[in-house]
């Protein structure tokens, strides 16, 4: 017999059986994630014989389009779908995202968003009637190649106020951000999601960080992968100072080694790669019209930055 509902708190052990099982990380990491982030009732469950196989959390978005944000698409992210390897290979974790899916819809959910953890995912994703929706920009620097960058630039900050790198409050963050990405097409976060990411920072050895340049703002978010080496999973500055908030950044995180992420739309100086990076799919047509496999609603891609991957 199968069931799929919502999780109770009374599931949170054998919850945490299957994210080891299934993500491999360490019991340290999945007792913070459990502590700090889970919610029952954002979490889907699927049961075989009243035994939990299965799990997927809905981490509430919204996607915003328009100078003003005139369109405004509530929507959640499917995060942490995993089926027990006992139960792999049956189709549990496709069921339990259909169940989702409706779910979702009625309660006016309009958006369906996962980021694939990998590359060959996009494939099977697709195939379930998921559409590439997001893109953004990723490169690997070095601090010299920071250096060469601000040299070129055209910029000398010696005659400005400089650039202040300070620790955010997740408040902060996500105003700043908001703000740098007005006018685009983008998925915002409610500031607990801001939160969250700001305690993964911290985990990690870094935070969330405010970029101020006299009059200029902009921020980051960063991870420490290891003692010299970080992955800034949101990097958002005026183009102008693009190449001089990371020099500061790398500086203040005494990183020698950086892995960038930001919109596809900027950071041309530092070249790398814009490649896919989430996927959507509608939840209903109460709104935006019939749902099709290929939505021209969303033909616009847009950007996705914290993945909480």
């Amino acid at each position: 017999m199968k069931e799929m509902r919502l999780a109770l708190w009374s599931d949170v052990e054998r919850l945490k059986g299957i994210w080891k099982l299934c993500f491999g990380d360490t019991d340290s990491f999945i007792d913070f994630y459990f502590t700090q982030r889970f919610q029952p009732e954002q979490v889907a469950v699927y049961l075989v014989d009243h035994v939990i196989t299965a799990m997927l959390t809905m981490i509430p978005v919204q996607w915003l389009e328009g100078h003003e944000g005139q369109k405004r698409i509530q929507g959640s992210m499917l995060y942490a779908i995993g089926t027990h390897p006992d139960f792999q290979h049956r189709g549990i974790a496709t069921e339990l995202m259909e169940w989702a899916l409706a779910y979702l819809g009625k309660r006016e959910m309009e958006l369906c968003v996962l980021v694939p953890a990998e590359a060959k995912l996009f494939n099977f994703y697709e195939r379930r009637g998921y559409q590439v929706g997001f893109v953004l920009r990723e490169a690997v620097l070095n601090r010299n190649e920071i250096e060469a960058m601000c040299e070129s630039s055209g910029i000398n900050m010696k005659e400005t106020s400089g650039s202040e790198v300070l620790v955010a409050t997740p408040q902060a963050y996500n105003s700043i951000r908001n703000q740098l990405l007005r006018g685009t097409t983008y998925l915002a976060y409610r500031e607990e999601e801001i939160a969250y990411q700001k305690k993964i920072s911290r985990l990690s050895g870094a935070d969330l960080y405010e970029l101020d340049m006299g009059e200029v703002q902009g921020c980051a978010a960063v991870e420490r992968l290891t003692g010299d080496k970080v992955l800034v999973k949101e990097y958002l500055v005026p183009e102008e100072f693009f190449s001089h908030g990371l020099k500061a950044l790398a500086y203040t995180l005494q990183a020698q080694e950086l892995i960038i992420r930001t919109p596809a739309h900027g950071g041309q100086v530092i070249g790398g790669q814009v490649r896919s990076f989430g996927m959507l799919k509608r939840t209903s047509s109460r709104e935006l019209g019939p749902v099709h496999y290929k939505d021209e609603i969303f033909e616009e891609r847009a950007y996705l930055g914290l993945a909480f991957d």
